[in-house]
Parts: C-alpha cells; structure tokens; sequence
C-alpha cells in the first residue's frame, strides 16, 4: 500500500459518510469563554472550528498548517511537524514534504451523535485493515474519553514505520488525531500522543442542533 496516511483515508470516509451527514456551520468567529473541561478558553490554541482548541504541543513540534478549505462543511484538518523538512516522491509519482515526525488532527461534524460514533468506528476498523495494530487502549484526557491505537506500517514504500492515532466523539463531532514516525524518529509515539491529548480542549458552549 502506497503512503497514503490515516488522515488521507479519513478523508475519504468522510466522503463515504455521504453530506447528509454533515452540518453547514462553520466557526463563527466568536472564541468560547470556556472550554468544556473548566479551563478558561485561551485565544492562543489553535482552533478548529467552533468546537476545538489546541495547546501548543510543545516537544519539538510545530503547526504546519490549520486548513479552513473544508471549513464551509464544518470539518477541519490541522498539522503539526518535527524535525526538518525531507524531500519525497511518493508512489504517484508526486513531489512533497515529508518530516521525521507529524501530528494530524482531523475534526468531523455530523449531523448528531450517532453519526460521529459511526465515523469514528468506520475510522477504527480501517485503521485495523490497513496496519498493524499493536495495542488498542482507553485514555481519558480534559475529561475527554479516547481510543488510542498504536500500530506499525505493513509496505516497504511508506516512510513511516510506526504511529499512534487517537479516536473520540464529542457532542456531534467525530475526532482523529495520529502521530507518525519515521523508523529513526527518537520519540515515544504513545507519550507523544498523551501530551498531545493533554492540550486538546474542547468548547462548552457549542450552539444546539437543528431539529
């Protein structure tokens, strides 16, 4: 299997799930006062929506992009970097940036709960068909419950030789956030993951569903 990560197979699914299960929301600009946890929203997190707020992960990682192209279906894509930047063409043939070390955080709106449950157990059983799942866990951070999987690569062509991927549901969101790691990456991938978790916050204040 080419290198096409996680976070690029979610995308797909996202597209699978149909717009249907999609809200037309948005962020409407507007901070929260609070996040869901107690903490007092801080206007320096990077925001992914109206819903999410993200510490600076810190341990050498820093934001490579918060893409708002799929802000107008309320889904989000953030990306975080270590290291420096490394050439790589990939199986198509196509020229990109690859690092030692990068975090994806993908949040997906649905149209209620059920539906993100359903997105994020579609995420999990795809992760499990595409890699090798070494240990699957519950870890609750901010008060958040996740699934946390740690997995190894299975082609010769990925890059990327191992990861940990973080999955939840908060009110009508479904949420992804993966590590990956090159082979020579010196970081724990579970511990990275934890502290990444650490920092994410979620809104108390999000606006009630349409009936």
């Amino acid at each position: 299997m080419s290198k096409r990560t996680s976070m690029t197979i979610l995308l797909v699914l996202i597209g699978l799930l149909g717009l249907s299960a999609v809200l037309v929301l948005g962020w409407n600009g507007r901070y929260p006062d609070q996040a869901a946890d107690g903490s007092a929203w801080d206007k320096d997190w990077t925001m992914l929506g109206s819903a999410m707020g993200v510490e600076d992960p810190g341990n050498g990682f820093t934001l490579l992009d918060n893409n708002l192209a799929l802000a107008a279906s309320d889904t989000y894509l953030a990306t975080w970097t270590s290291g420096e930047a490394i050439p790589f063409v990939n199986e198509e043939e196509q020229d990109m940036d690859i690092y030692p070390a990068q975090i994806y955080l993908l949040l997906l709106s649905c149209k209620d709960a059920a539906s993100a449950q359903k997105a994020m157990d579609d995420w999990i059983a795809q992760e499990n068909e595409t890699y090798t799942v070494t240990d699957t866990v519950t870890e609750t951070h901010n008060g958040q419950p996740y699934t946390v999987l740690q997995y190894l690569t299975r082609s010769e062509t990925n890059p990327y030789s191992r990861g940990a991927v973080a999955f939840a549901v908060y009110e009508n969101y479904a949420v992804s956030a993966e590590l990956t790691c090159m082979e020579d990456y010196d970081g724990d991938e579970a511990a990275l993951m934890a502290a990444f978790l650490d920092g994410c916050h979620y809104s108390g204040e999000l606006p009630e569903l349409p009936e």
